[in-house]
């Protein structure tokens, strides 16, 4: 595994953001102290997005394909044409990883994206799932020309008593993966299971997660506990304010990883001012807890 997180670049501090949203990806890259890559979701068809990434590339970006149409779980297989649609846009992007939420995106015969129900259905936390999810993760390995990340869902509710990084610290030895870490997805594992992730942190294979996501939520009223205490819910809400408790997952657990390669603000349809000083404070953070001299160094040196 070692050989393997070696050859993946250190990208840097990004912004991940759709093409068809704002603030204007190209723009966004061209600013001075922008990000250092974007990544971005987009159709399957590379032909139909390919010039507006060329736009990215040519202000000396990277780019990271992060798509919401595969299921990394589930009974339900992906189509074989989409796999080789993603591997082709993959390829002709030159995207150095692949990662995606290891979640539901559709459950008929035939593909389709996230928005079939608006949002993505995690998986089930117990061993059937586990196995089913290992069955998924192999089958797009096969075919996708570049290493896989898995990544957990954002939550609201939870299914099944395994631990979260039990699970899909299972689920990266056992298919061989990297792993990306959504800061406001773990707050929201928290809030739905009343677990704390750290509790289950020496299940998960640091040394695997090679991505970090920070981005916006917002808090919605959930079900009131015996003690009489309010249990919140979690909305994963890109376009919104980062809360205070994904800032102190974000500060937490970055020194815990020793091999992270890219640090992402997930920011639809921020204004780019707002945009520009969150990175900043993202890169603050990164100098101050980053455990990944490469990553530090990459600070420095900047694009």
């Amino acid at each position: 595994m070692a050989s393997l997180l070696d050859e993946l670049p250190t990208l840097g501090v990004g912004a991940s953001l759709s093409l068809s949203s704002q603030p204007d990806p190209a723009e966004l890259a061209a600013a001075k102290a922008g990000p250092d890559f974007v990544e971005y979701a987009g159709l399957i068809d590379v032909d139909q997005v390919i010039d507006e990434i060329e736009r990215i590339k040519a202000a000396g970006v990277a780019v990271l394909y992060h798509p919401s149409y595969i299921n990394f779980c589930g009974s339900t297989p992906n189509p074989k044409n989409w796999l080789n649609a993603t591997a082709a846009h993959i390829k002709a992007v030159a995207s150095p990883w692949f990662a995606q939420d290891c979640a539901y995106c559709f459950w008929e015969e035939g593909a389709s994206y996230s928005t079939q129900l608006g949002y993505f259905l995690p998986p089930i936390l117990n061993a059937a799932s586990l196995g089913k999810a290992v069955e998924r993760v192999k089958e797009v390995q096969a075919i996708v020309p570049v290493t896989v990340a898995i990544e957990p869902p954002p939550m609201t509710f939870v299914v099944g008593s395994m631990p979260l990084f039990t699970f899909f610290g299972e689920l990266a030895r056992q298919t061989d993966t990297a792993i990306l870490l959504d800061m406001g997805h773990l707050v929201s594992y928290e809030m739905a299971s009343g677990k704390r992730v750290r509790d289950a942190l020496q299940e998960l294979p640091v040394e695997r997660v090679v991505e970090v996501h920070i981005a916006g939520g917002r808090l919605k009223p959930g079900d009131r506990l015996k003690s009489g205490e309010d249990r919140p819910i979690y909305v994963d809400a890109h376009e919104t304010a980062i809360l205070d408790e994904t800032w102190q997952m974000f500060e937490g657990l970055l020194p815990e990883l020793p091999n992270v390669k890219a640090v992402c603000f997930e920011c639809e349809g921020i204004d780019k001012d707002t945009v520009l000083n969150t990175l900043e404070h993202v890169r603050q953070v990164v100098k101050d807890k980053c455990a990944n001299p490469e990553l530090l160094a990459r600070m420095e040196t900047g694009r």
